[in-house]
């Protein structure tokens, strides 16, 4: 199943992400027979576990899922560690340069039988650094995808819990144009307005990735006020 996103990507097509908030077995079983293309597993903002990570992994195979997990750290013992879970990629956070990645990538051969190139890579960039470097890291053609952290991104320009503002909006947009002009497969989570997924497609976002919470909170919001208003 990899090599059909690796494929997809390279092809130029585009791939949905689902990230369950929750996640359980059971969870990834019924959004994966919604039709997502890949799971997110997140370890760096939650409390998942090495036993669920594989379960996870486990269930989304069984429904014709992929996983992609993102770590705490890019320690290479433990990245080794998550793909002997069974998960089918890694979305790396804050890789800065060209020099940075490949030494993560000369990392990852070490694993098992040294098959890594079977598995998805998601390169996460988010600082001004990394976009400035963007270059160079978009010549490794090891990387799949380009993740921009919009929120980390904020942070690194001095404008922490603003992603929104003029000067990271300025620099989303520079690194969008440096990716999909070579060629690459950008990638952005839409956060809390799906309806922004035209708009991303629009910009040459191929990997895009949803919170299921953003669905749970909008049908709940919806059947609340509609109770409300007979109250």
């Amino acid at each position: 199943m990899t090599n059909v996103i690796k494929q997809r990507l390279r092809s130029g097509r585009v791939v949905s992400v689902c990230d369950p908030d929750f996640p359980t077995p059971r969870m990834v079983e019924f959004v994966g027979k919604l039709g997502y293309d890949v799971l997110f597993i997140d370890c760096e903002h939650s409390s998942t576990d090495f036993q669920l990570v594989e379960d996870l992994a486990r269930a989304a195979r069984a429904v014709g899922m992929e996983s992609v997990l993102r770590p705490y750290t890019n320690e290479e013992g433990l990245l080794n560690r998550y793909l002997s879970c069974g998960v089918g990629g890694l979305q790396l956070p804050h890789v800065e340069s060209a020099a940075e990645a490949r030494a993560l990538i000369k990392g990852l051969n070490r694993w098992g039988d040294g098959n890594f190139s079977e598995k998805v890579l998601v390169a996460m960039i988010e600082s001004a650094e990394a976009i400035a470097n963007l270059p160079d890291m978009l010549k490794i053609s090891e990387i799949d995808a380009f993740f921009i952290g919009t929120n980390d991104l904020a942070e690194s320009v001095g404008l922490r819990g603003n992603p929104q503002h003029p000067k990271v909006q300025s620099l989303v947009n520079e690194a969008l144009e440096r990716i999909t002009d070579a060629g690459g497969a950008a990638g952005m989570n839409v956060q809390n307005d799906p309806n922004k997924v035209t708009e991303f497609l629009r910009l040459g976002v191929r990997w895009l990735a949803v919170h299921q919470r953003v669905f749970i909170k909008q049908g709940t919001t919806e059947f609340l006020r509609a109770i409300a208003e007979h109250k």
